[in-house]
């Protein structure tokens, strides 16, 4: 072996261990409340969000809490002191994540996306609330949700299809 492919190979191997000590590791995920998968799956028009971060936590005071009767969804006002966030409980979730009551010190999981049509912060959808009280979306406000996301993925794909 030449002296200049030894130090190649010495170049190699001192590269593959510097891979290895300054490579980022995974980490745990912020929350054992996070989700695996899409982390939109089940969101009303999902293309409107754009995700800064897949799994968030936010803590914060509860401001305002309103059903909406459109797509079913749960919006409450969070005041976490560094922002105001608008925290949606998607319908498919209302049976195991808790709706809080307006002035309780809550903290939340879900991904964090910014609204691009109402240009606010969300935590959308909320995977996990500390506190509250669960109310079950009726199978009307379940059916109503399925049939906007149907239809939703019905044009999603008849675009796909023109274009």
């Amino acid at each position: 072996m030449t002296r200049l492919e030894f130090a190649l190979v010495v170049a190699a191997g001192v590269c593959a261990l510097l891979l290895l000590l300054v490579r980022p590791q995974a980490g745990p995920p912020p929350s054992p409340y996070c989700r695996g998968g899409p982390p939109l799956s089940g969101v009303y028009h999902p293309q409107r969000l754009d995700v800064k971060k897949r799994c968030a936590i936010a803590t914060g005071v509860v401001t305002t809490v309103k059903f909406e009767a459109f797509d079913g969804d749960v919006h409450v006002g969070l005041r976490t002191g560094a922002e105001n966030l608008v925290v949606e409980v998607i319908p498919q979730d209302r049976a195991a994540v808790p709706i809080p009551d307006t002035g309780a010190r809550v903290t939340v999981v879900g991904p964090k996306v910014w609204d691009t049509a109402h240009n606010w912060p969300e935590i959308h959808p909320a995977w996990w609330i500390s506190s509250g009280r669960i109310v079950p979306a009726s199978a009307q406000e379940i059916a109503r949700v399925e049939s906007l996301l149907r239809d939703t993925r019905d044009i999603q794909g008849q675009e796909a299809n023109n274009g």
